[in-house]
């Protein structure tokens, strides 16, 4: 990045956009860690794990089922 300033004030300008560009990311990552943190807690955990039962095991119980109960009928 080489830019050329013609005044301080062009400079003061500059390092006031970067540090708010720090500042504005810096939110950005709080926020996402705040996100990731309340995905992780034990009552989410679970609602997501619910949400694997009934998505995946609970067919899977009723194709074995009936697979069992075809052959011995």
């Amino acid at each position: 990045m080489n830019r050329k300033y013609h005044s301080f004030k062009q400079i003061d300008r500059e390092l006031k956009i970067l540090a708010l560009e720090r500042e504005i990311n810096k939110e950005y990552v709080k926020h996402g860690f705040r996100d990731l943190k309340t995905y992780f807690y034990p009552f989410n955990l679970i609602r997501s794990f619910d949400g694997f039962v009934a998505k995946v095991m609970i067919p899977f119980i009723f194709t074995k089922v009936f697979k069992k109960k075809r052959l011995s009928d």
